[in-house]
């Protein structure tokens, strides 16, 4: 009798807390989630409302627990939070969707020729692009604006370097520009042959070529903006960084989530006059975008020898690159930010510039800070400038496939001895215990995957070299998941709402096909991202 009484009682509970499950807007389940928390848990399923995470934990807790109309079976693939971009050019990339690819391109003549194929599909006069790299040629050498002039004389023509931080123009673009051989630029240059301007431009020499380049309008930005989404959902990103953009992109970018855009956005207002005369008036904080820093550059890229360093290029002697942004300059801003309570974020490659920086950062910051205050690309440092960052808590915001792009010639540029400055992962990670990490997209390609890859395997996509490139350098798996979520998220200030799966976070998710984690290394290049949702609404599907 005790017996039969027992079981009704314990019927009568079941049934009792299947009547009382909690009503959600979503349930994953049937999942390994990895929640990317302090300890690193996994959970199997999780309930979602309001856009925020509910709860999460077994299989057998949520679905008892909880009831939705919208149920996601992730018949036992991966969950991991939503992946974020810490450093990229999220207009800059759909801006370039829209014009002429260079990217790949492994000769002058396959540059010539998309250009030539470009015109014919188009009745422009400005022909704007961006892609190639010279470090892809046979040659290796910078092209000049003969062949321009030559087959397309009724064309103005300006192409950037894949990095961004070269022109390649035609001559009537130079002398719209009204740029000689004789023009004095500080921070750039142009490259000129027999007393005449090559049309190749560097760094703060291509800002005078922009400002004769007709602007984009807002509705091509508008549409640029809801381009990029749509690639960056794709590949798994809920959130990126967009390093540099000036005061009226960033409110347009506001507008934009006002009316539908659902990227979280995190901005750096690019340096100039206006911003620092207005700092204390300007600033966005809300879900979708925060604009509470600054970007500014101290000097150009390696592979256009515009970095900054000590001591000569290895191939290009007496010629050390330069500062873009003078020293007192930096200062300056170091200053205005800290006054405004602005995170300074500061472009440095070259190892001189990245010295130049931490010292001017470290003068103003004066110990230990929670203003997280950045060095983007931190590419070259020498050994005795590394402990500076940790010194001053300075982020080393890092883009692991910077490395695995240039490898093939990076040596060329700094010699066997500073090499091993160069994309120092490990190193860099020792000094605060975190790196958050980018794309620099569309320098690199926008996939995170590829970043996860490029951080702890250190190869290209065909598995060269064999040992991967400096592999002391290299991360664990955890280490470059926390790289794409929750570290990427600190740098950003967005760590209390997004880069990990816990309760009250926005539920910014996204399931893949396989671990990547625990994968095969040789594995890895075939995850596919299955699902991205944003706020808990599905924003991909494959």
């Amino acid at each position: 009798m005790r017996s039969a009484w027992f079981n009704i009682i314990l019927i009568s509970l079941v049934l009792g807390s299947c009547s009382e499950r909690q009503p959600v807007d979503l349930i994953v389940h049937n999942a390994t989630i990895y929640t990317v928390d302090e300890v690193m848990s996994k959970s199997e399923a999780m309930a979602i409302k309001d856009g925020r995470i509910e709860a999460i934990g077994p299989e057998h807790e949520i679905m008892n627990g909880y009831t939705a109309d919208a149920v996601v079976d992730a018949k036992q693939q991966f969950v991991y939070p939503g992946f974020i971009d810490a450093h990229s050019h999220f207009l800059g990339y759909g801006i370039e969707k829209q014009r002429l690819d260079l990217v790949g391109t492994t000769s002058f003549k396959e540059v010539i020729d998309r250009i030539a194929a470009y015109i014919e599909d188009t009745d422009e006069k400005w022909i704007l692009g961006r892609g190639w790299d010279q470090n892809d040629w046979a040659s290796s050498e910078f092209p000049t604006n003969d062949t321009l002039d030559l087959l397309f004389p009724d064309r103005f023509i300006a192409v950037k370097r894949v990095d961004g931080h070269a022109y390649y123009v035609s001559s009537n673009v130079m002398e719209l520009a009204g740029l000689h051989c004789d023009s004095d630029i500080e921070g750039g240059m142009i490259y000129c042959s027999d007393s005449r301007p090559t049309g190749v431009a560097l760094d703060e020499a291509m800002g005078i070529i922009e400002s004769v380049i007709p602007a984009p309008t807002r509705s091509f930005k508008e549409k640029s903006f809801k381009l990029a989404e749509k690639d960056c959902f794709g590949v798994g990103l809920t959130a990126v960084c967009d390093a540099g953009l000036p005061i009226k992109d960033i409110d347009l970018l506001d507008s934009l989530h006002s009316t539908g855009l659902k990227m979280r956005v995190y901005a750096m207002y690019s340096a100039s006059e206006e911003v620092r005369t207005s700092l204390g008036e300007l600033g966005i904080e809300n879900d979708k975008l925060r604009a509470k820093s600054v970007k500014v550059y101290a000097d150009g890229a390696l592979g256009s020898r515009g970095a900054y360093l000590k001591e000569d290029y290895s191939d290009a002697h007496e010629h050390r690159g330069f500062l873009i942004t003078p020293a007192d300059s930096i200062s300056k801003w170091a200053t205005v930010c800290h006054k405004h309570g602005y995170q300074l974020n500061v472009h440095c490659i070259g190892d001189e510039a990245v010295r130049t920086v931490l010292e001017k950062m470290s003068l103003e910051l004066g110990g230990t800070n929670d203003l997280r205050w950045r060095i983007e690309h931190s590419q070259v440092v020498e050994e005795l400038d590394i402990d500076i960052y940790g010194q001053f808590n300075i982020i080393p915001s890092v883009q692991p496939t910077h490395a695995t792009s240039d490898m093939y010639w990076a040596e060329q540029r700094l010699g066997k001895e500073r090499i091993d400055n160069a994309y120092r992962l490990r190193t860099l990670l020792n000094q605060n215990g975190l790196l958050p990490l980018g794309t620099d997209f569309p320098v690199e390609g926008i996939s995170p995957l590829n970043t996860f890859y490029a951080a702890t395997v250190r190869k290209d996509h065909s598995g060269y070299p064999e040992t991967g490139f400096n592999p002391d350098e290299k991360l664990t798996r955890e280490e470059a998941l926390k790289g794409i979520t929750i570290w990427a998220a600190i740098a950003n200030f967005q760590d209390s709402m997004v880069g990990s799966l816990e309760v009250d976070k926005f539920a910014d998710f996204v399931i893949l096909n396989q671990d990547i984690v625990t994968c095969p290394e040789d594995a890895l290049l075939d995850t596919e991202v299955q699902m991205t949702f944003s706020n808990g609404k599905m924003v991909y599907e494959k």
